[in-house]
């Protein structure tokens, strides 16, 4: 998977509903995710589009146990 090569993204998660995949991307600035979009992300192969969300905050973050039956 060519994701696996920008070093940016951080987490790869495939989905249900309008998307395929939500990638989690960490970056210095709004120039430094321009230029992933546009010069990695998007030239990947398969790739027909892009939709940005920015994270203002993060009000939790918490980790749960996943308890076994």
């Amino acid at each position: 998977m060519k994701f696996k090569e920008i070093p940016e993204i951080i987490e790869c998660h495939y989905t249900t509903g309008n998307y395929s995949l939500f990638l989690k991307v960490y970056t210095r600035d709004n120039e430094h995710l321009r230029d992933i979009l546009t010069d990695k992300i998007q030239n990947i192969p398969g790739v027909v589009r892009t939709e940005t969300l920015i994270s203002l905050e993060e009000s939790i973050n918490r980790q749960i146990p996943v308890l076994s039956k």
